[in-house]
């Protein structure tokens, strides 16, 4: 099977399909964000850790047109990201947010553990996100793209989509008031 994907999808194909997974997985986000809270708000509050309860409590507030600023804020950088790496040779900003991308994967996973509900994108998670991370990372690995060792170093580029989270759901309420 292996065969038949690389002799299907070329090295530049399987970058530029970062950030269409990465659209399929928040387009879950995006569409279910205001019924899952809406749904799960007050069984699950009591649950949320103490250091994570205002986090909690902004998302509860937010809506899918607030939900897409940072979504579209990300997408964007994942573009560049995705050129610069398939038509440029620079693999580190895609590196460092593939990276994030996958280990992403696990907090749904660990989300949905912890409350013990079905987390928001966590569907989208297991189904999209993790056959193309691993896909991408053994693919590159496999084609000595990369080392293990790159992909440690370039974690830090990763920290970039943190950071866009924060300021597009901070931008979010300032631009899409109640």
């Amino acid at each position: 099977m292996l065969e038949w994907l690389h002799s299907q999808i070329s090295l530049n194909t399987l970058i530029w399909f970062f950030p269409i997974t990465f659209l399929l997985h928040d387009f879950e986000e995006i569409i279910f964000v205001e019924a899952w809270f809406k749904k799960n708000y007050v069984r699950l509050k009591p649950k949320v850790p103490g250091r994570m309860i205002k986090v909690f409590e902004d998302l509860s507030k937010t809506n899918a047109a607030r939900f897409s600023i940072p979504v579209f804020m990300q997408f964007i950088v994942y573009i560049i990201a995705s050129y610069l790496a398939a038509e440029q040779g620079f693999y580190g900003l895609f590196l460092g947010v593939n990276v994030l991308f996958f280990l992403h994967i696990f907090s749904h996973i660990g989300q949905t553990l912890f409350f013990g509900v079905y987390a928001l994108g966590v569907g989208s998670a297991i189904i999209v996100t993790l056959p193309y991370s691993v896909y991408l990372f053994y693919r590159l690995l496999n084609e000595d793209i990369i080392s293990f060792m790159d992909l440690a170093i370039n974690l830090p580029y990763g920290l970039i989509s943190i950071a866009i989270v924060w300021f597009g759901h901070q931008l979010s309420v300032k631009i899409l008031p109640d």
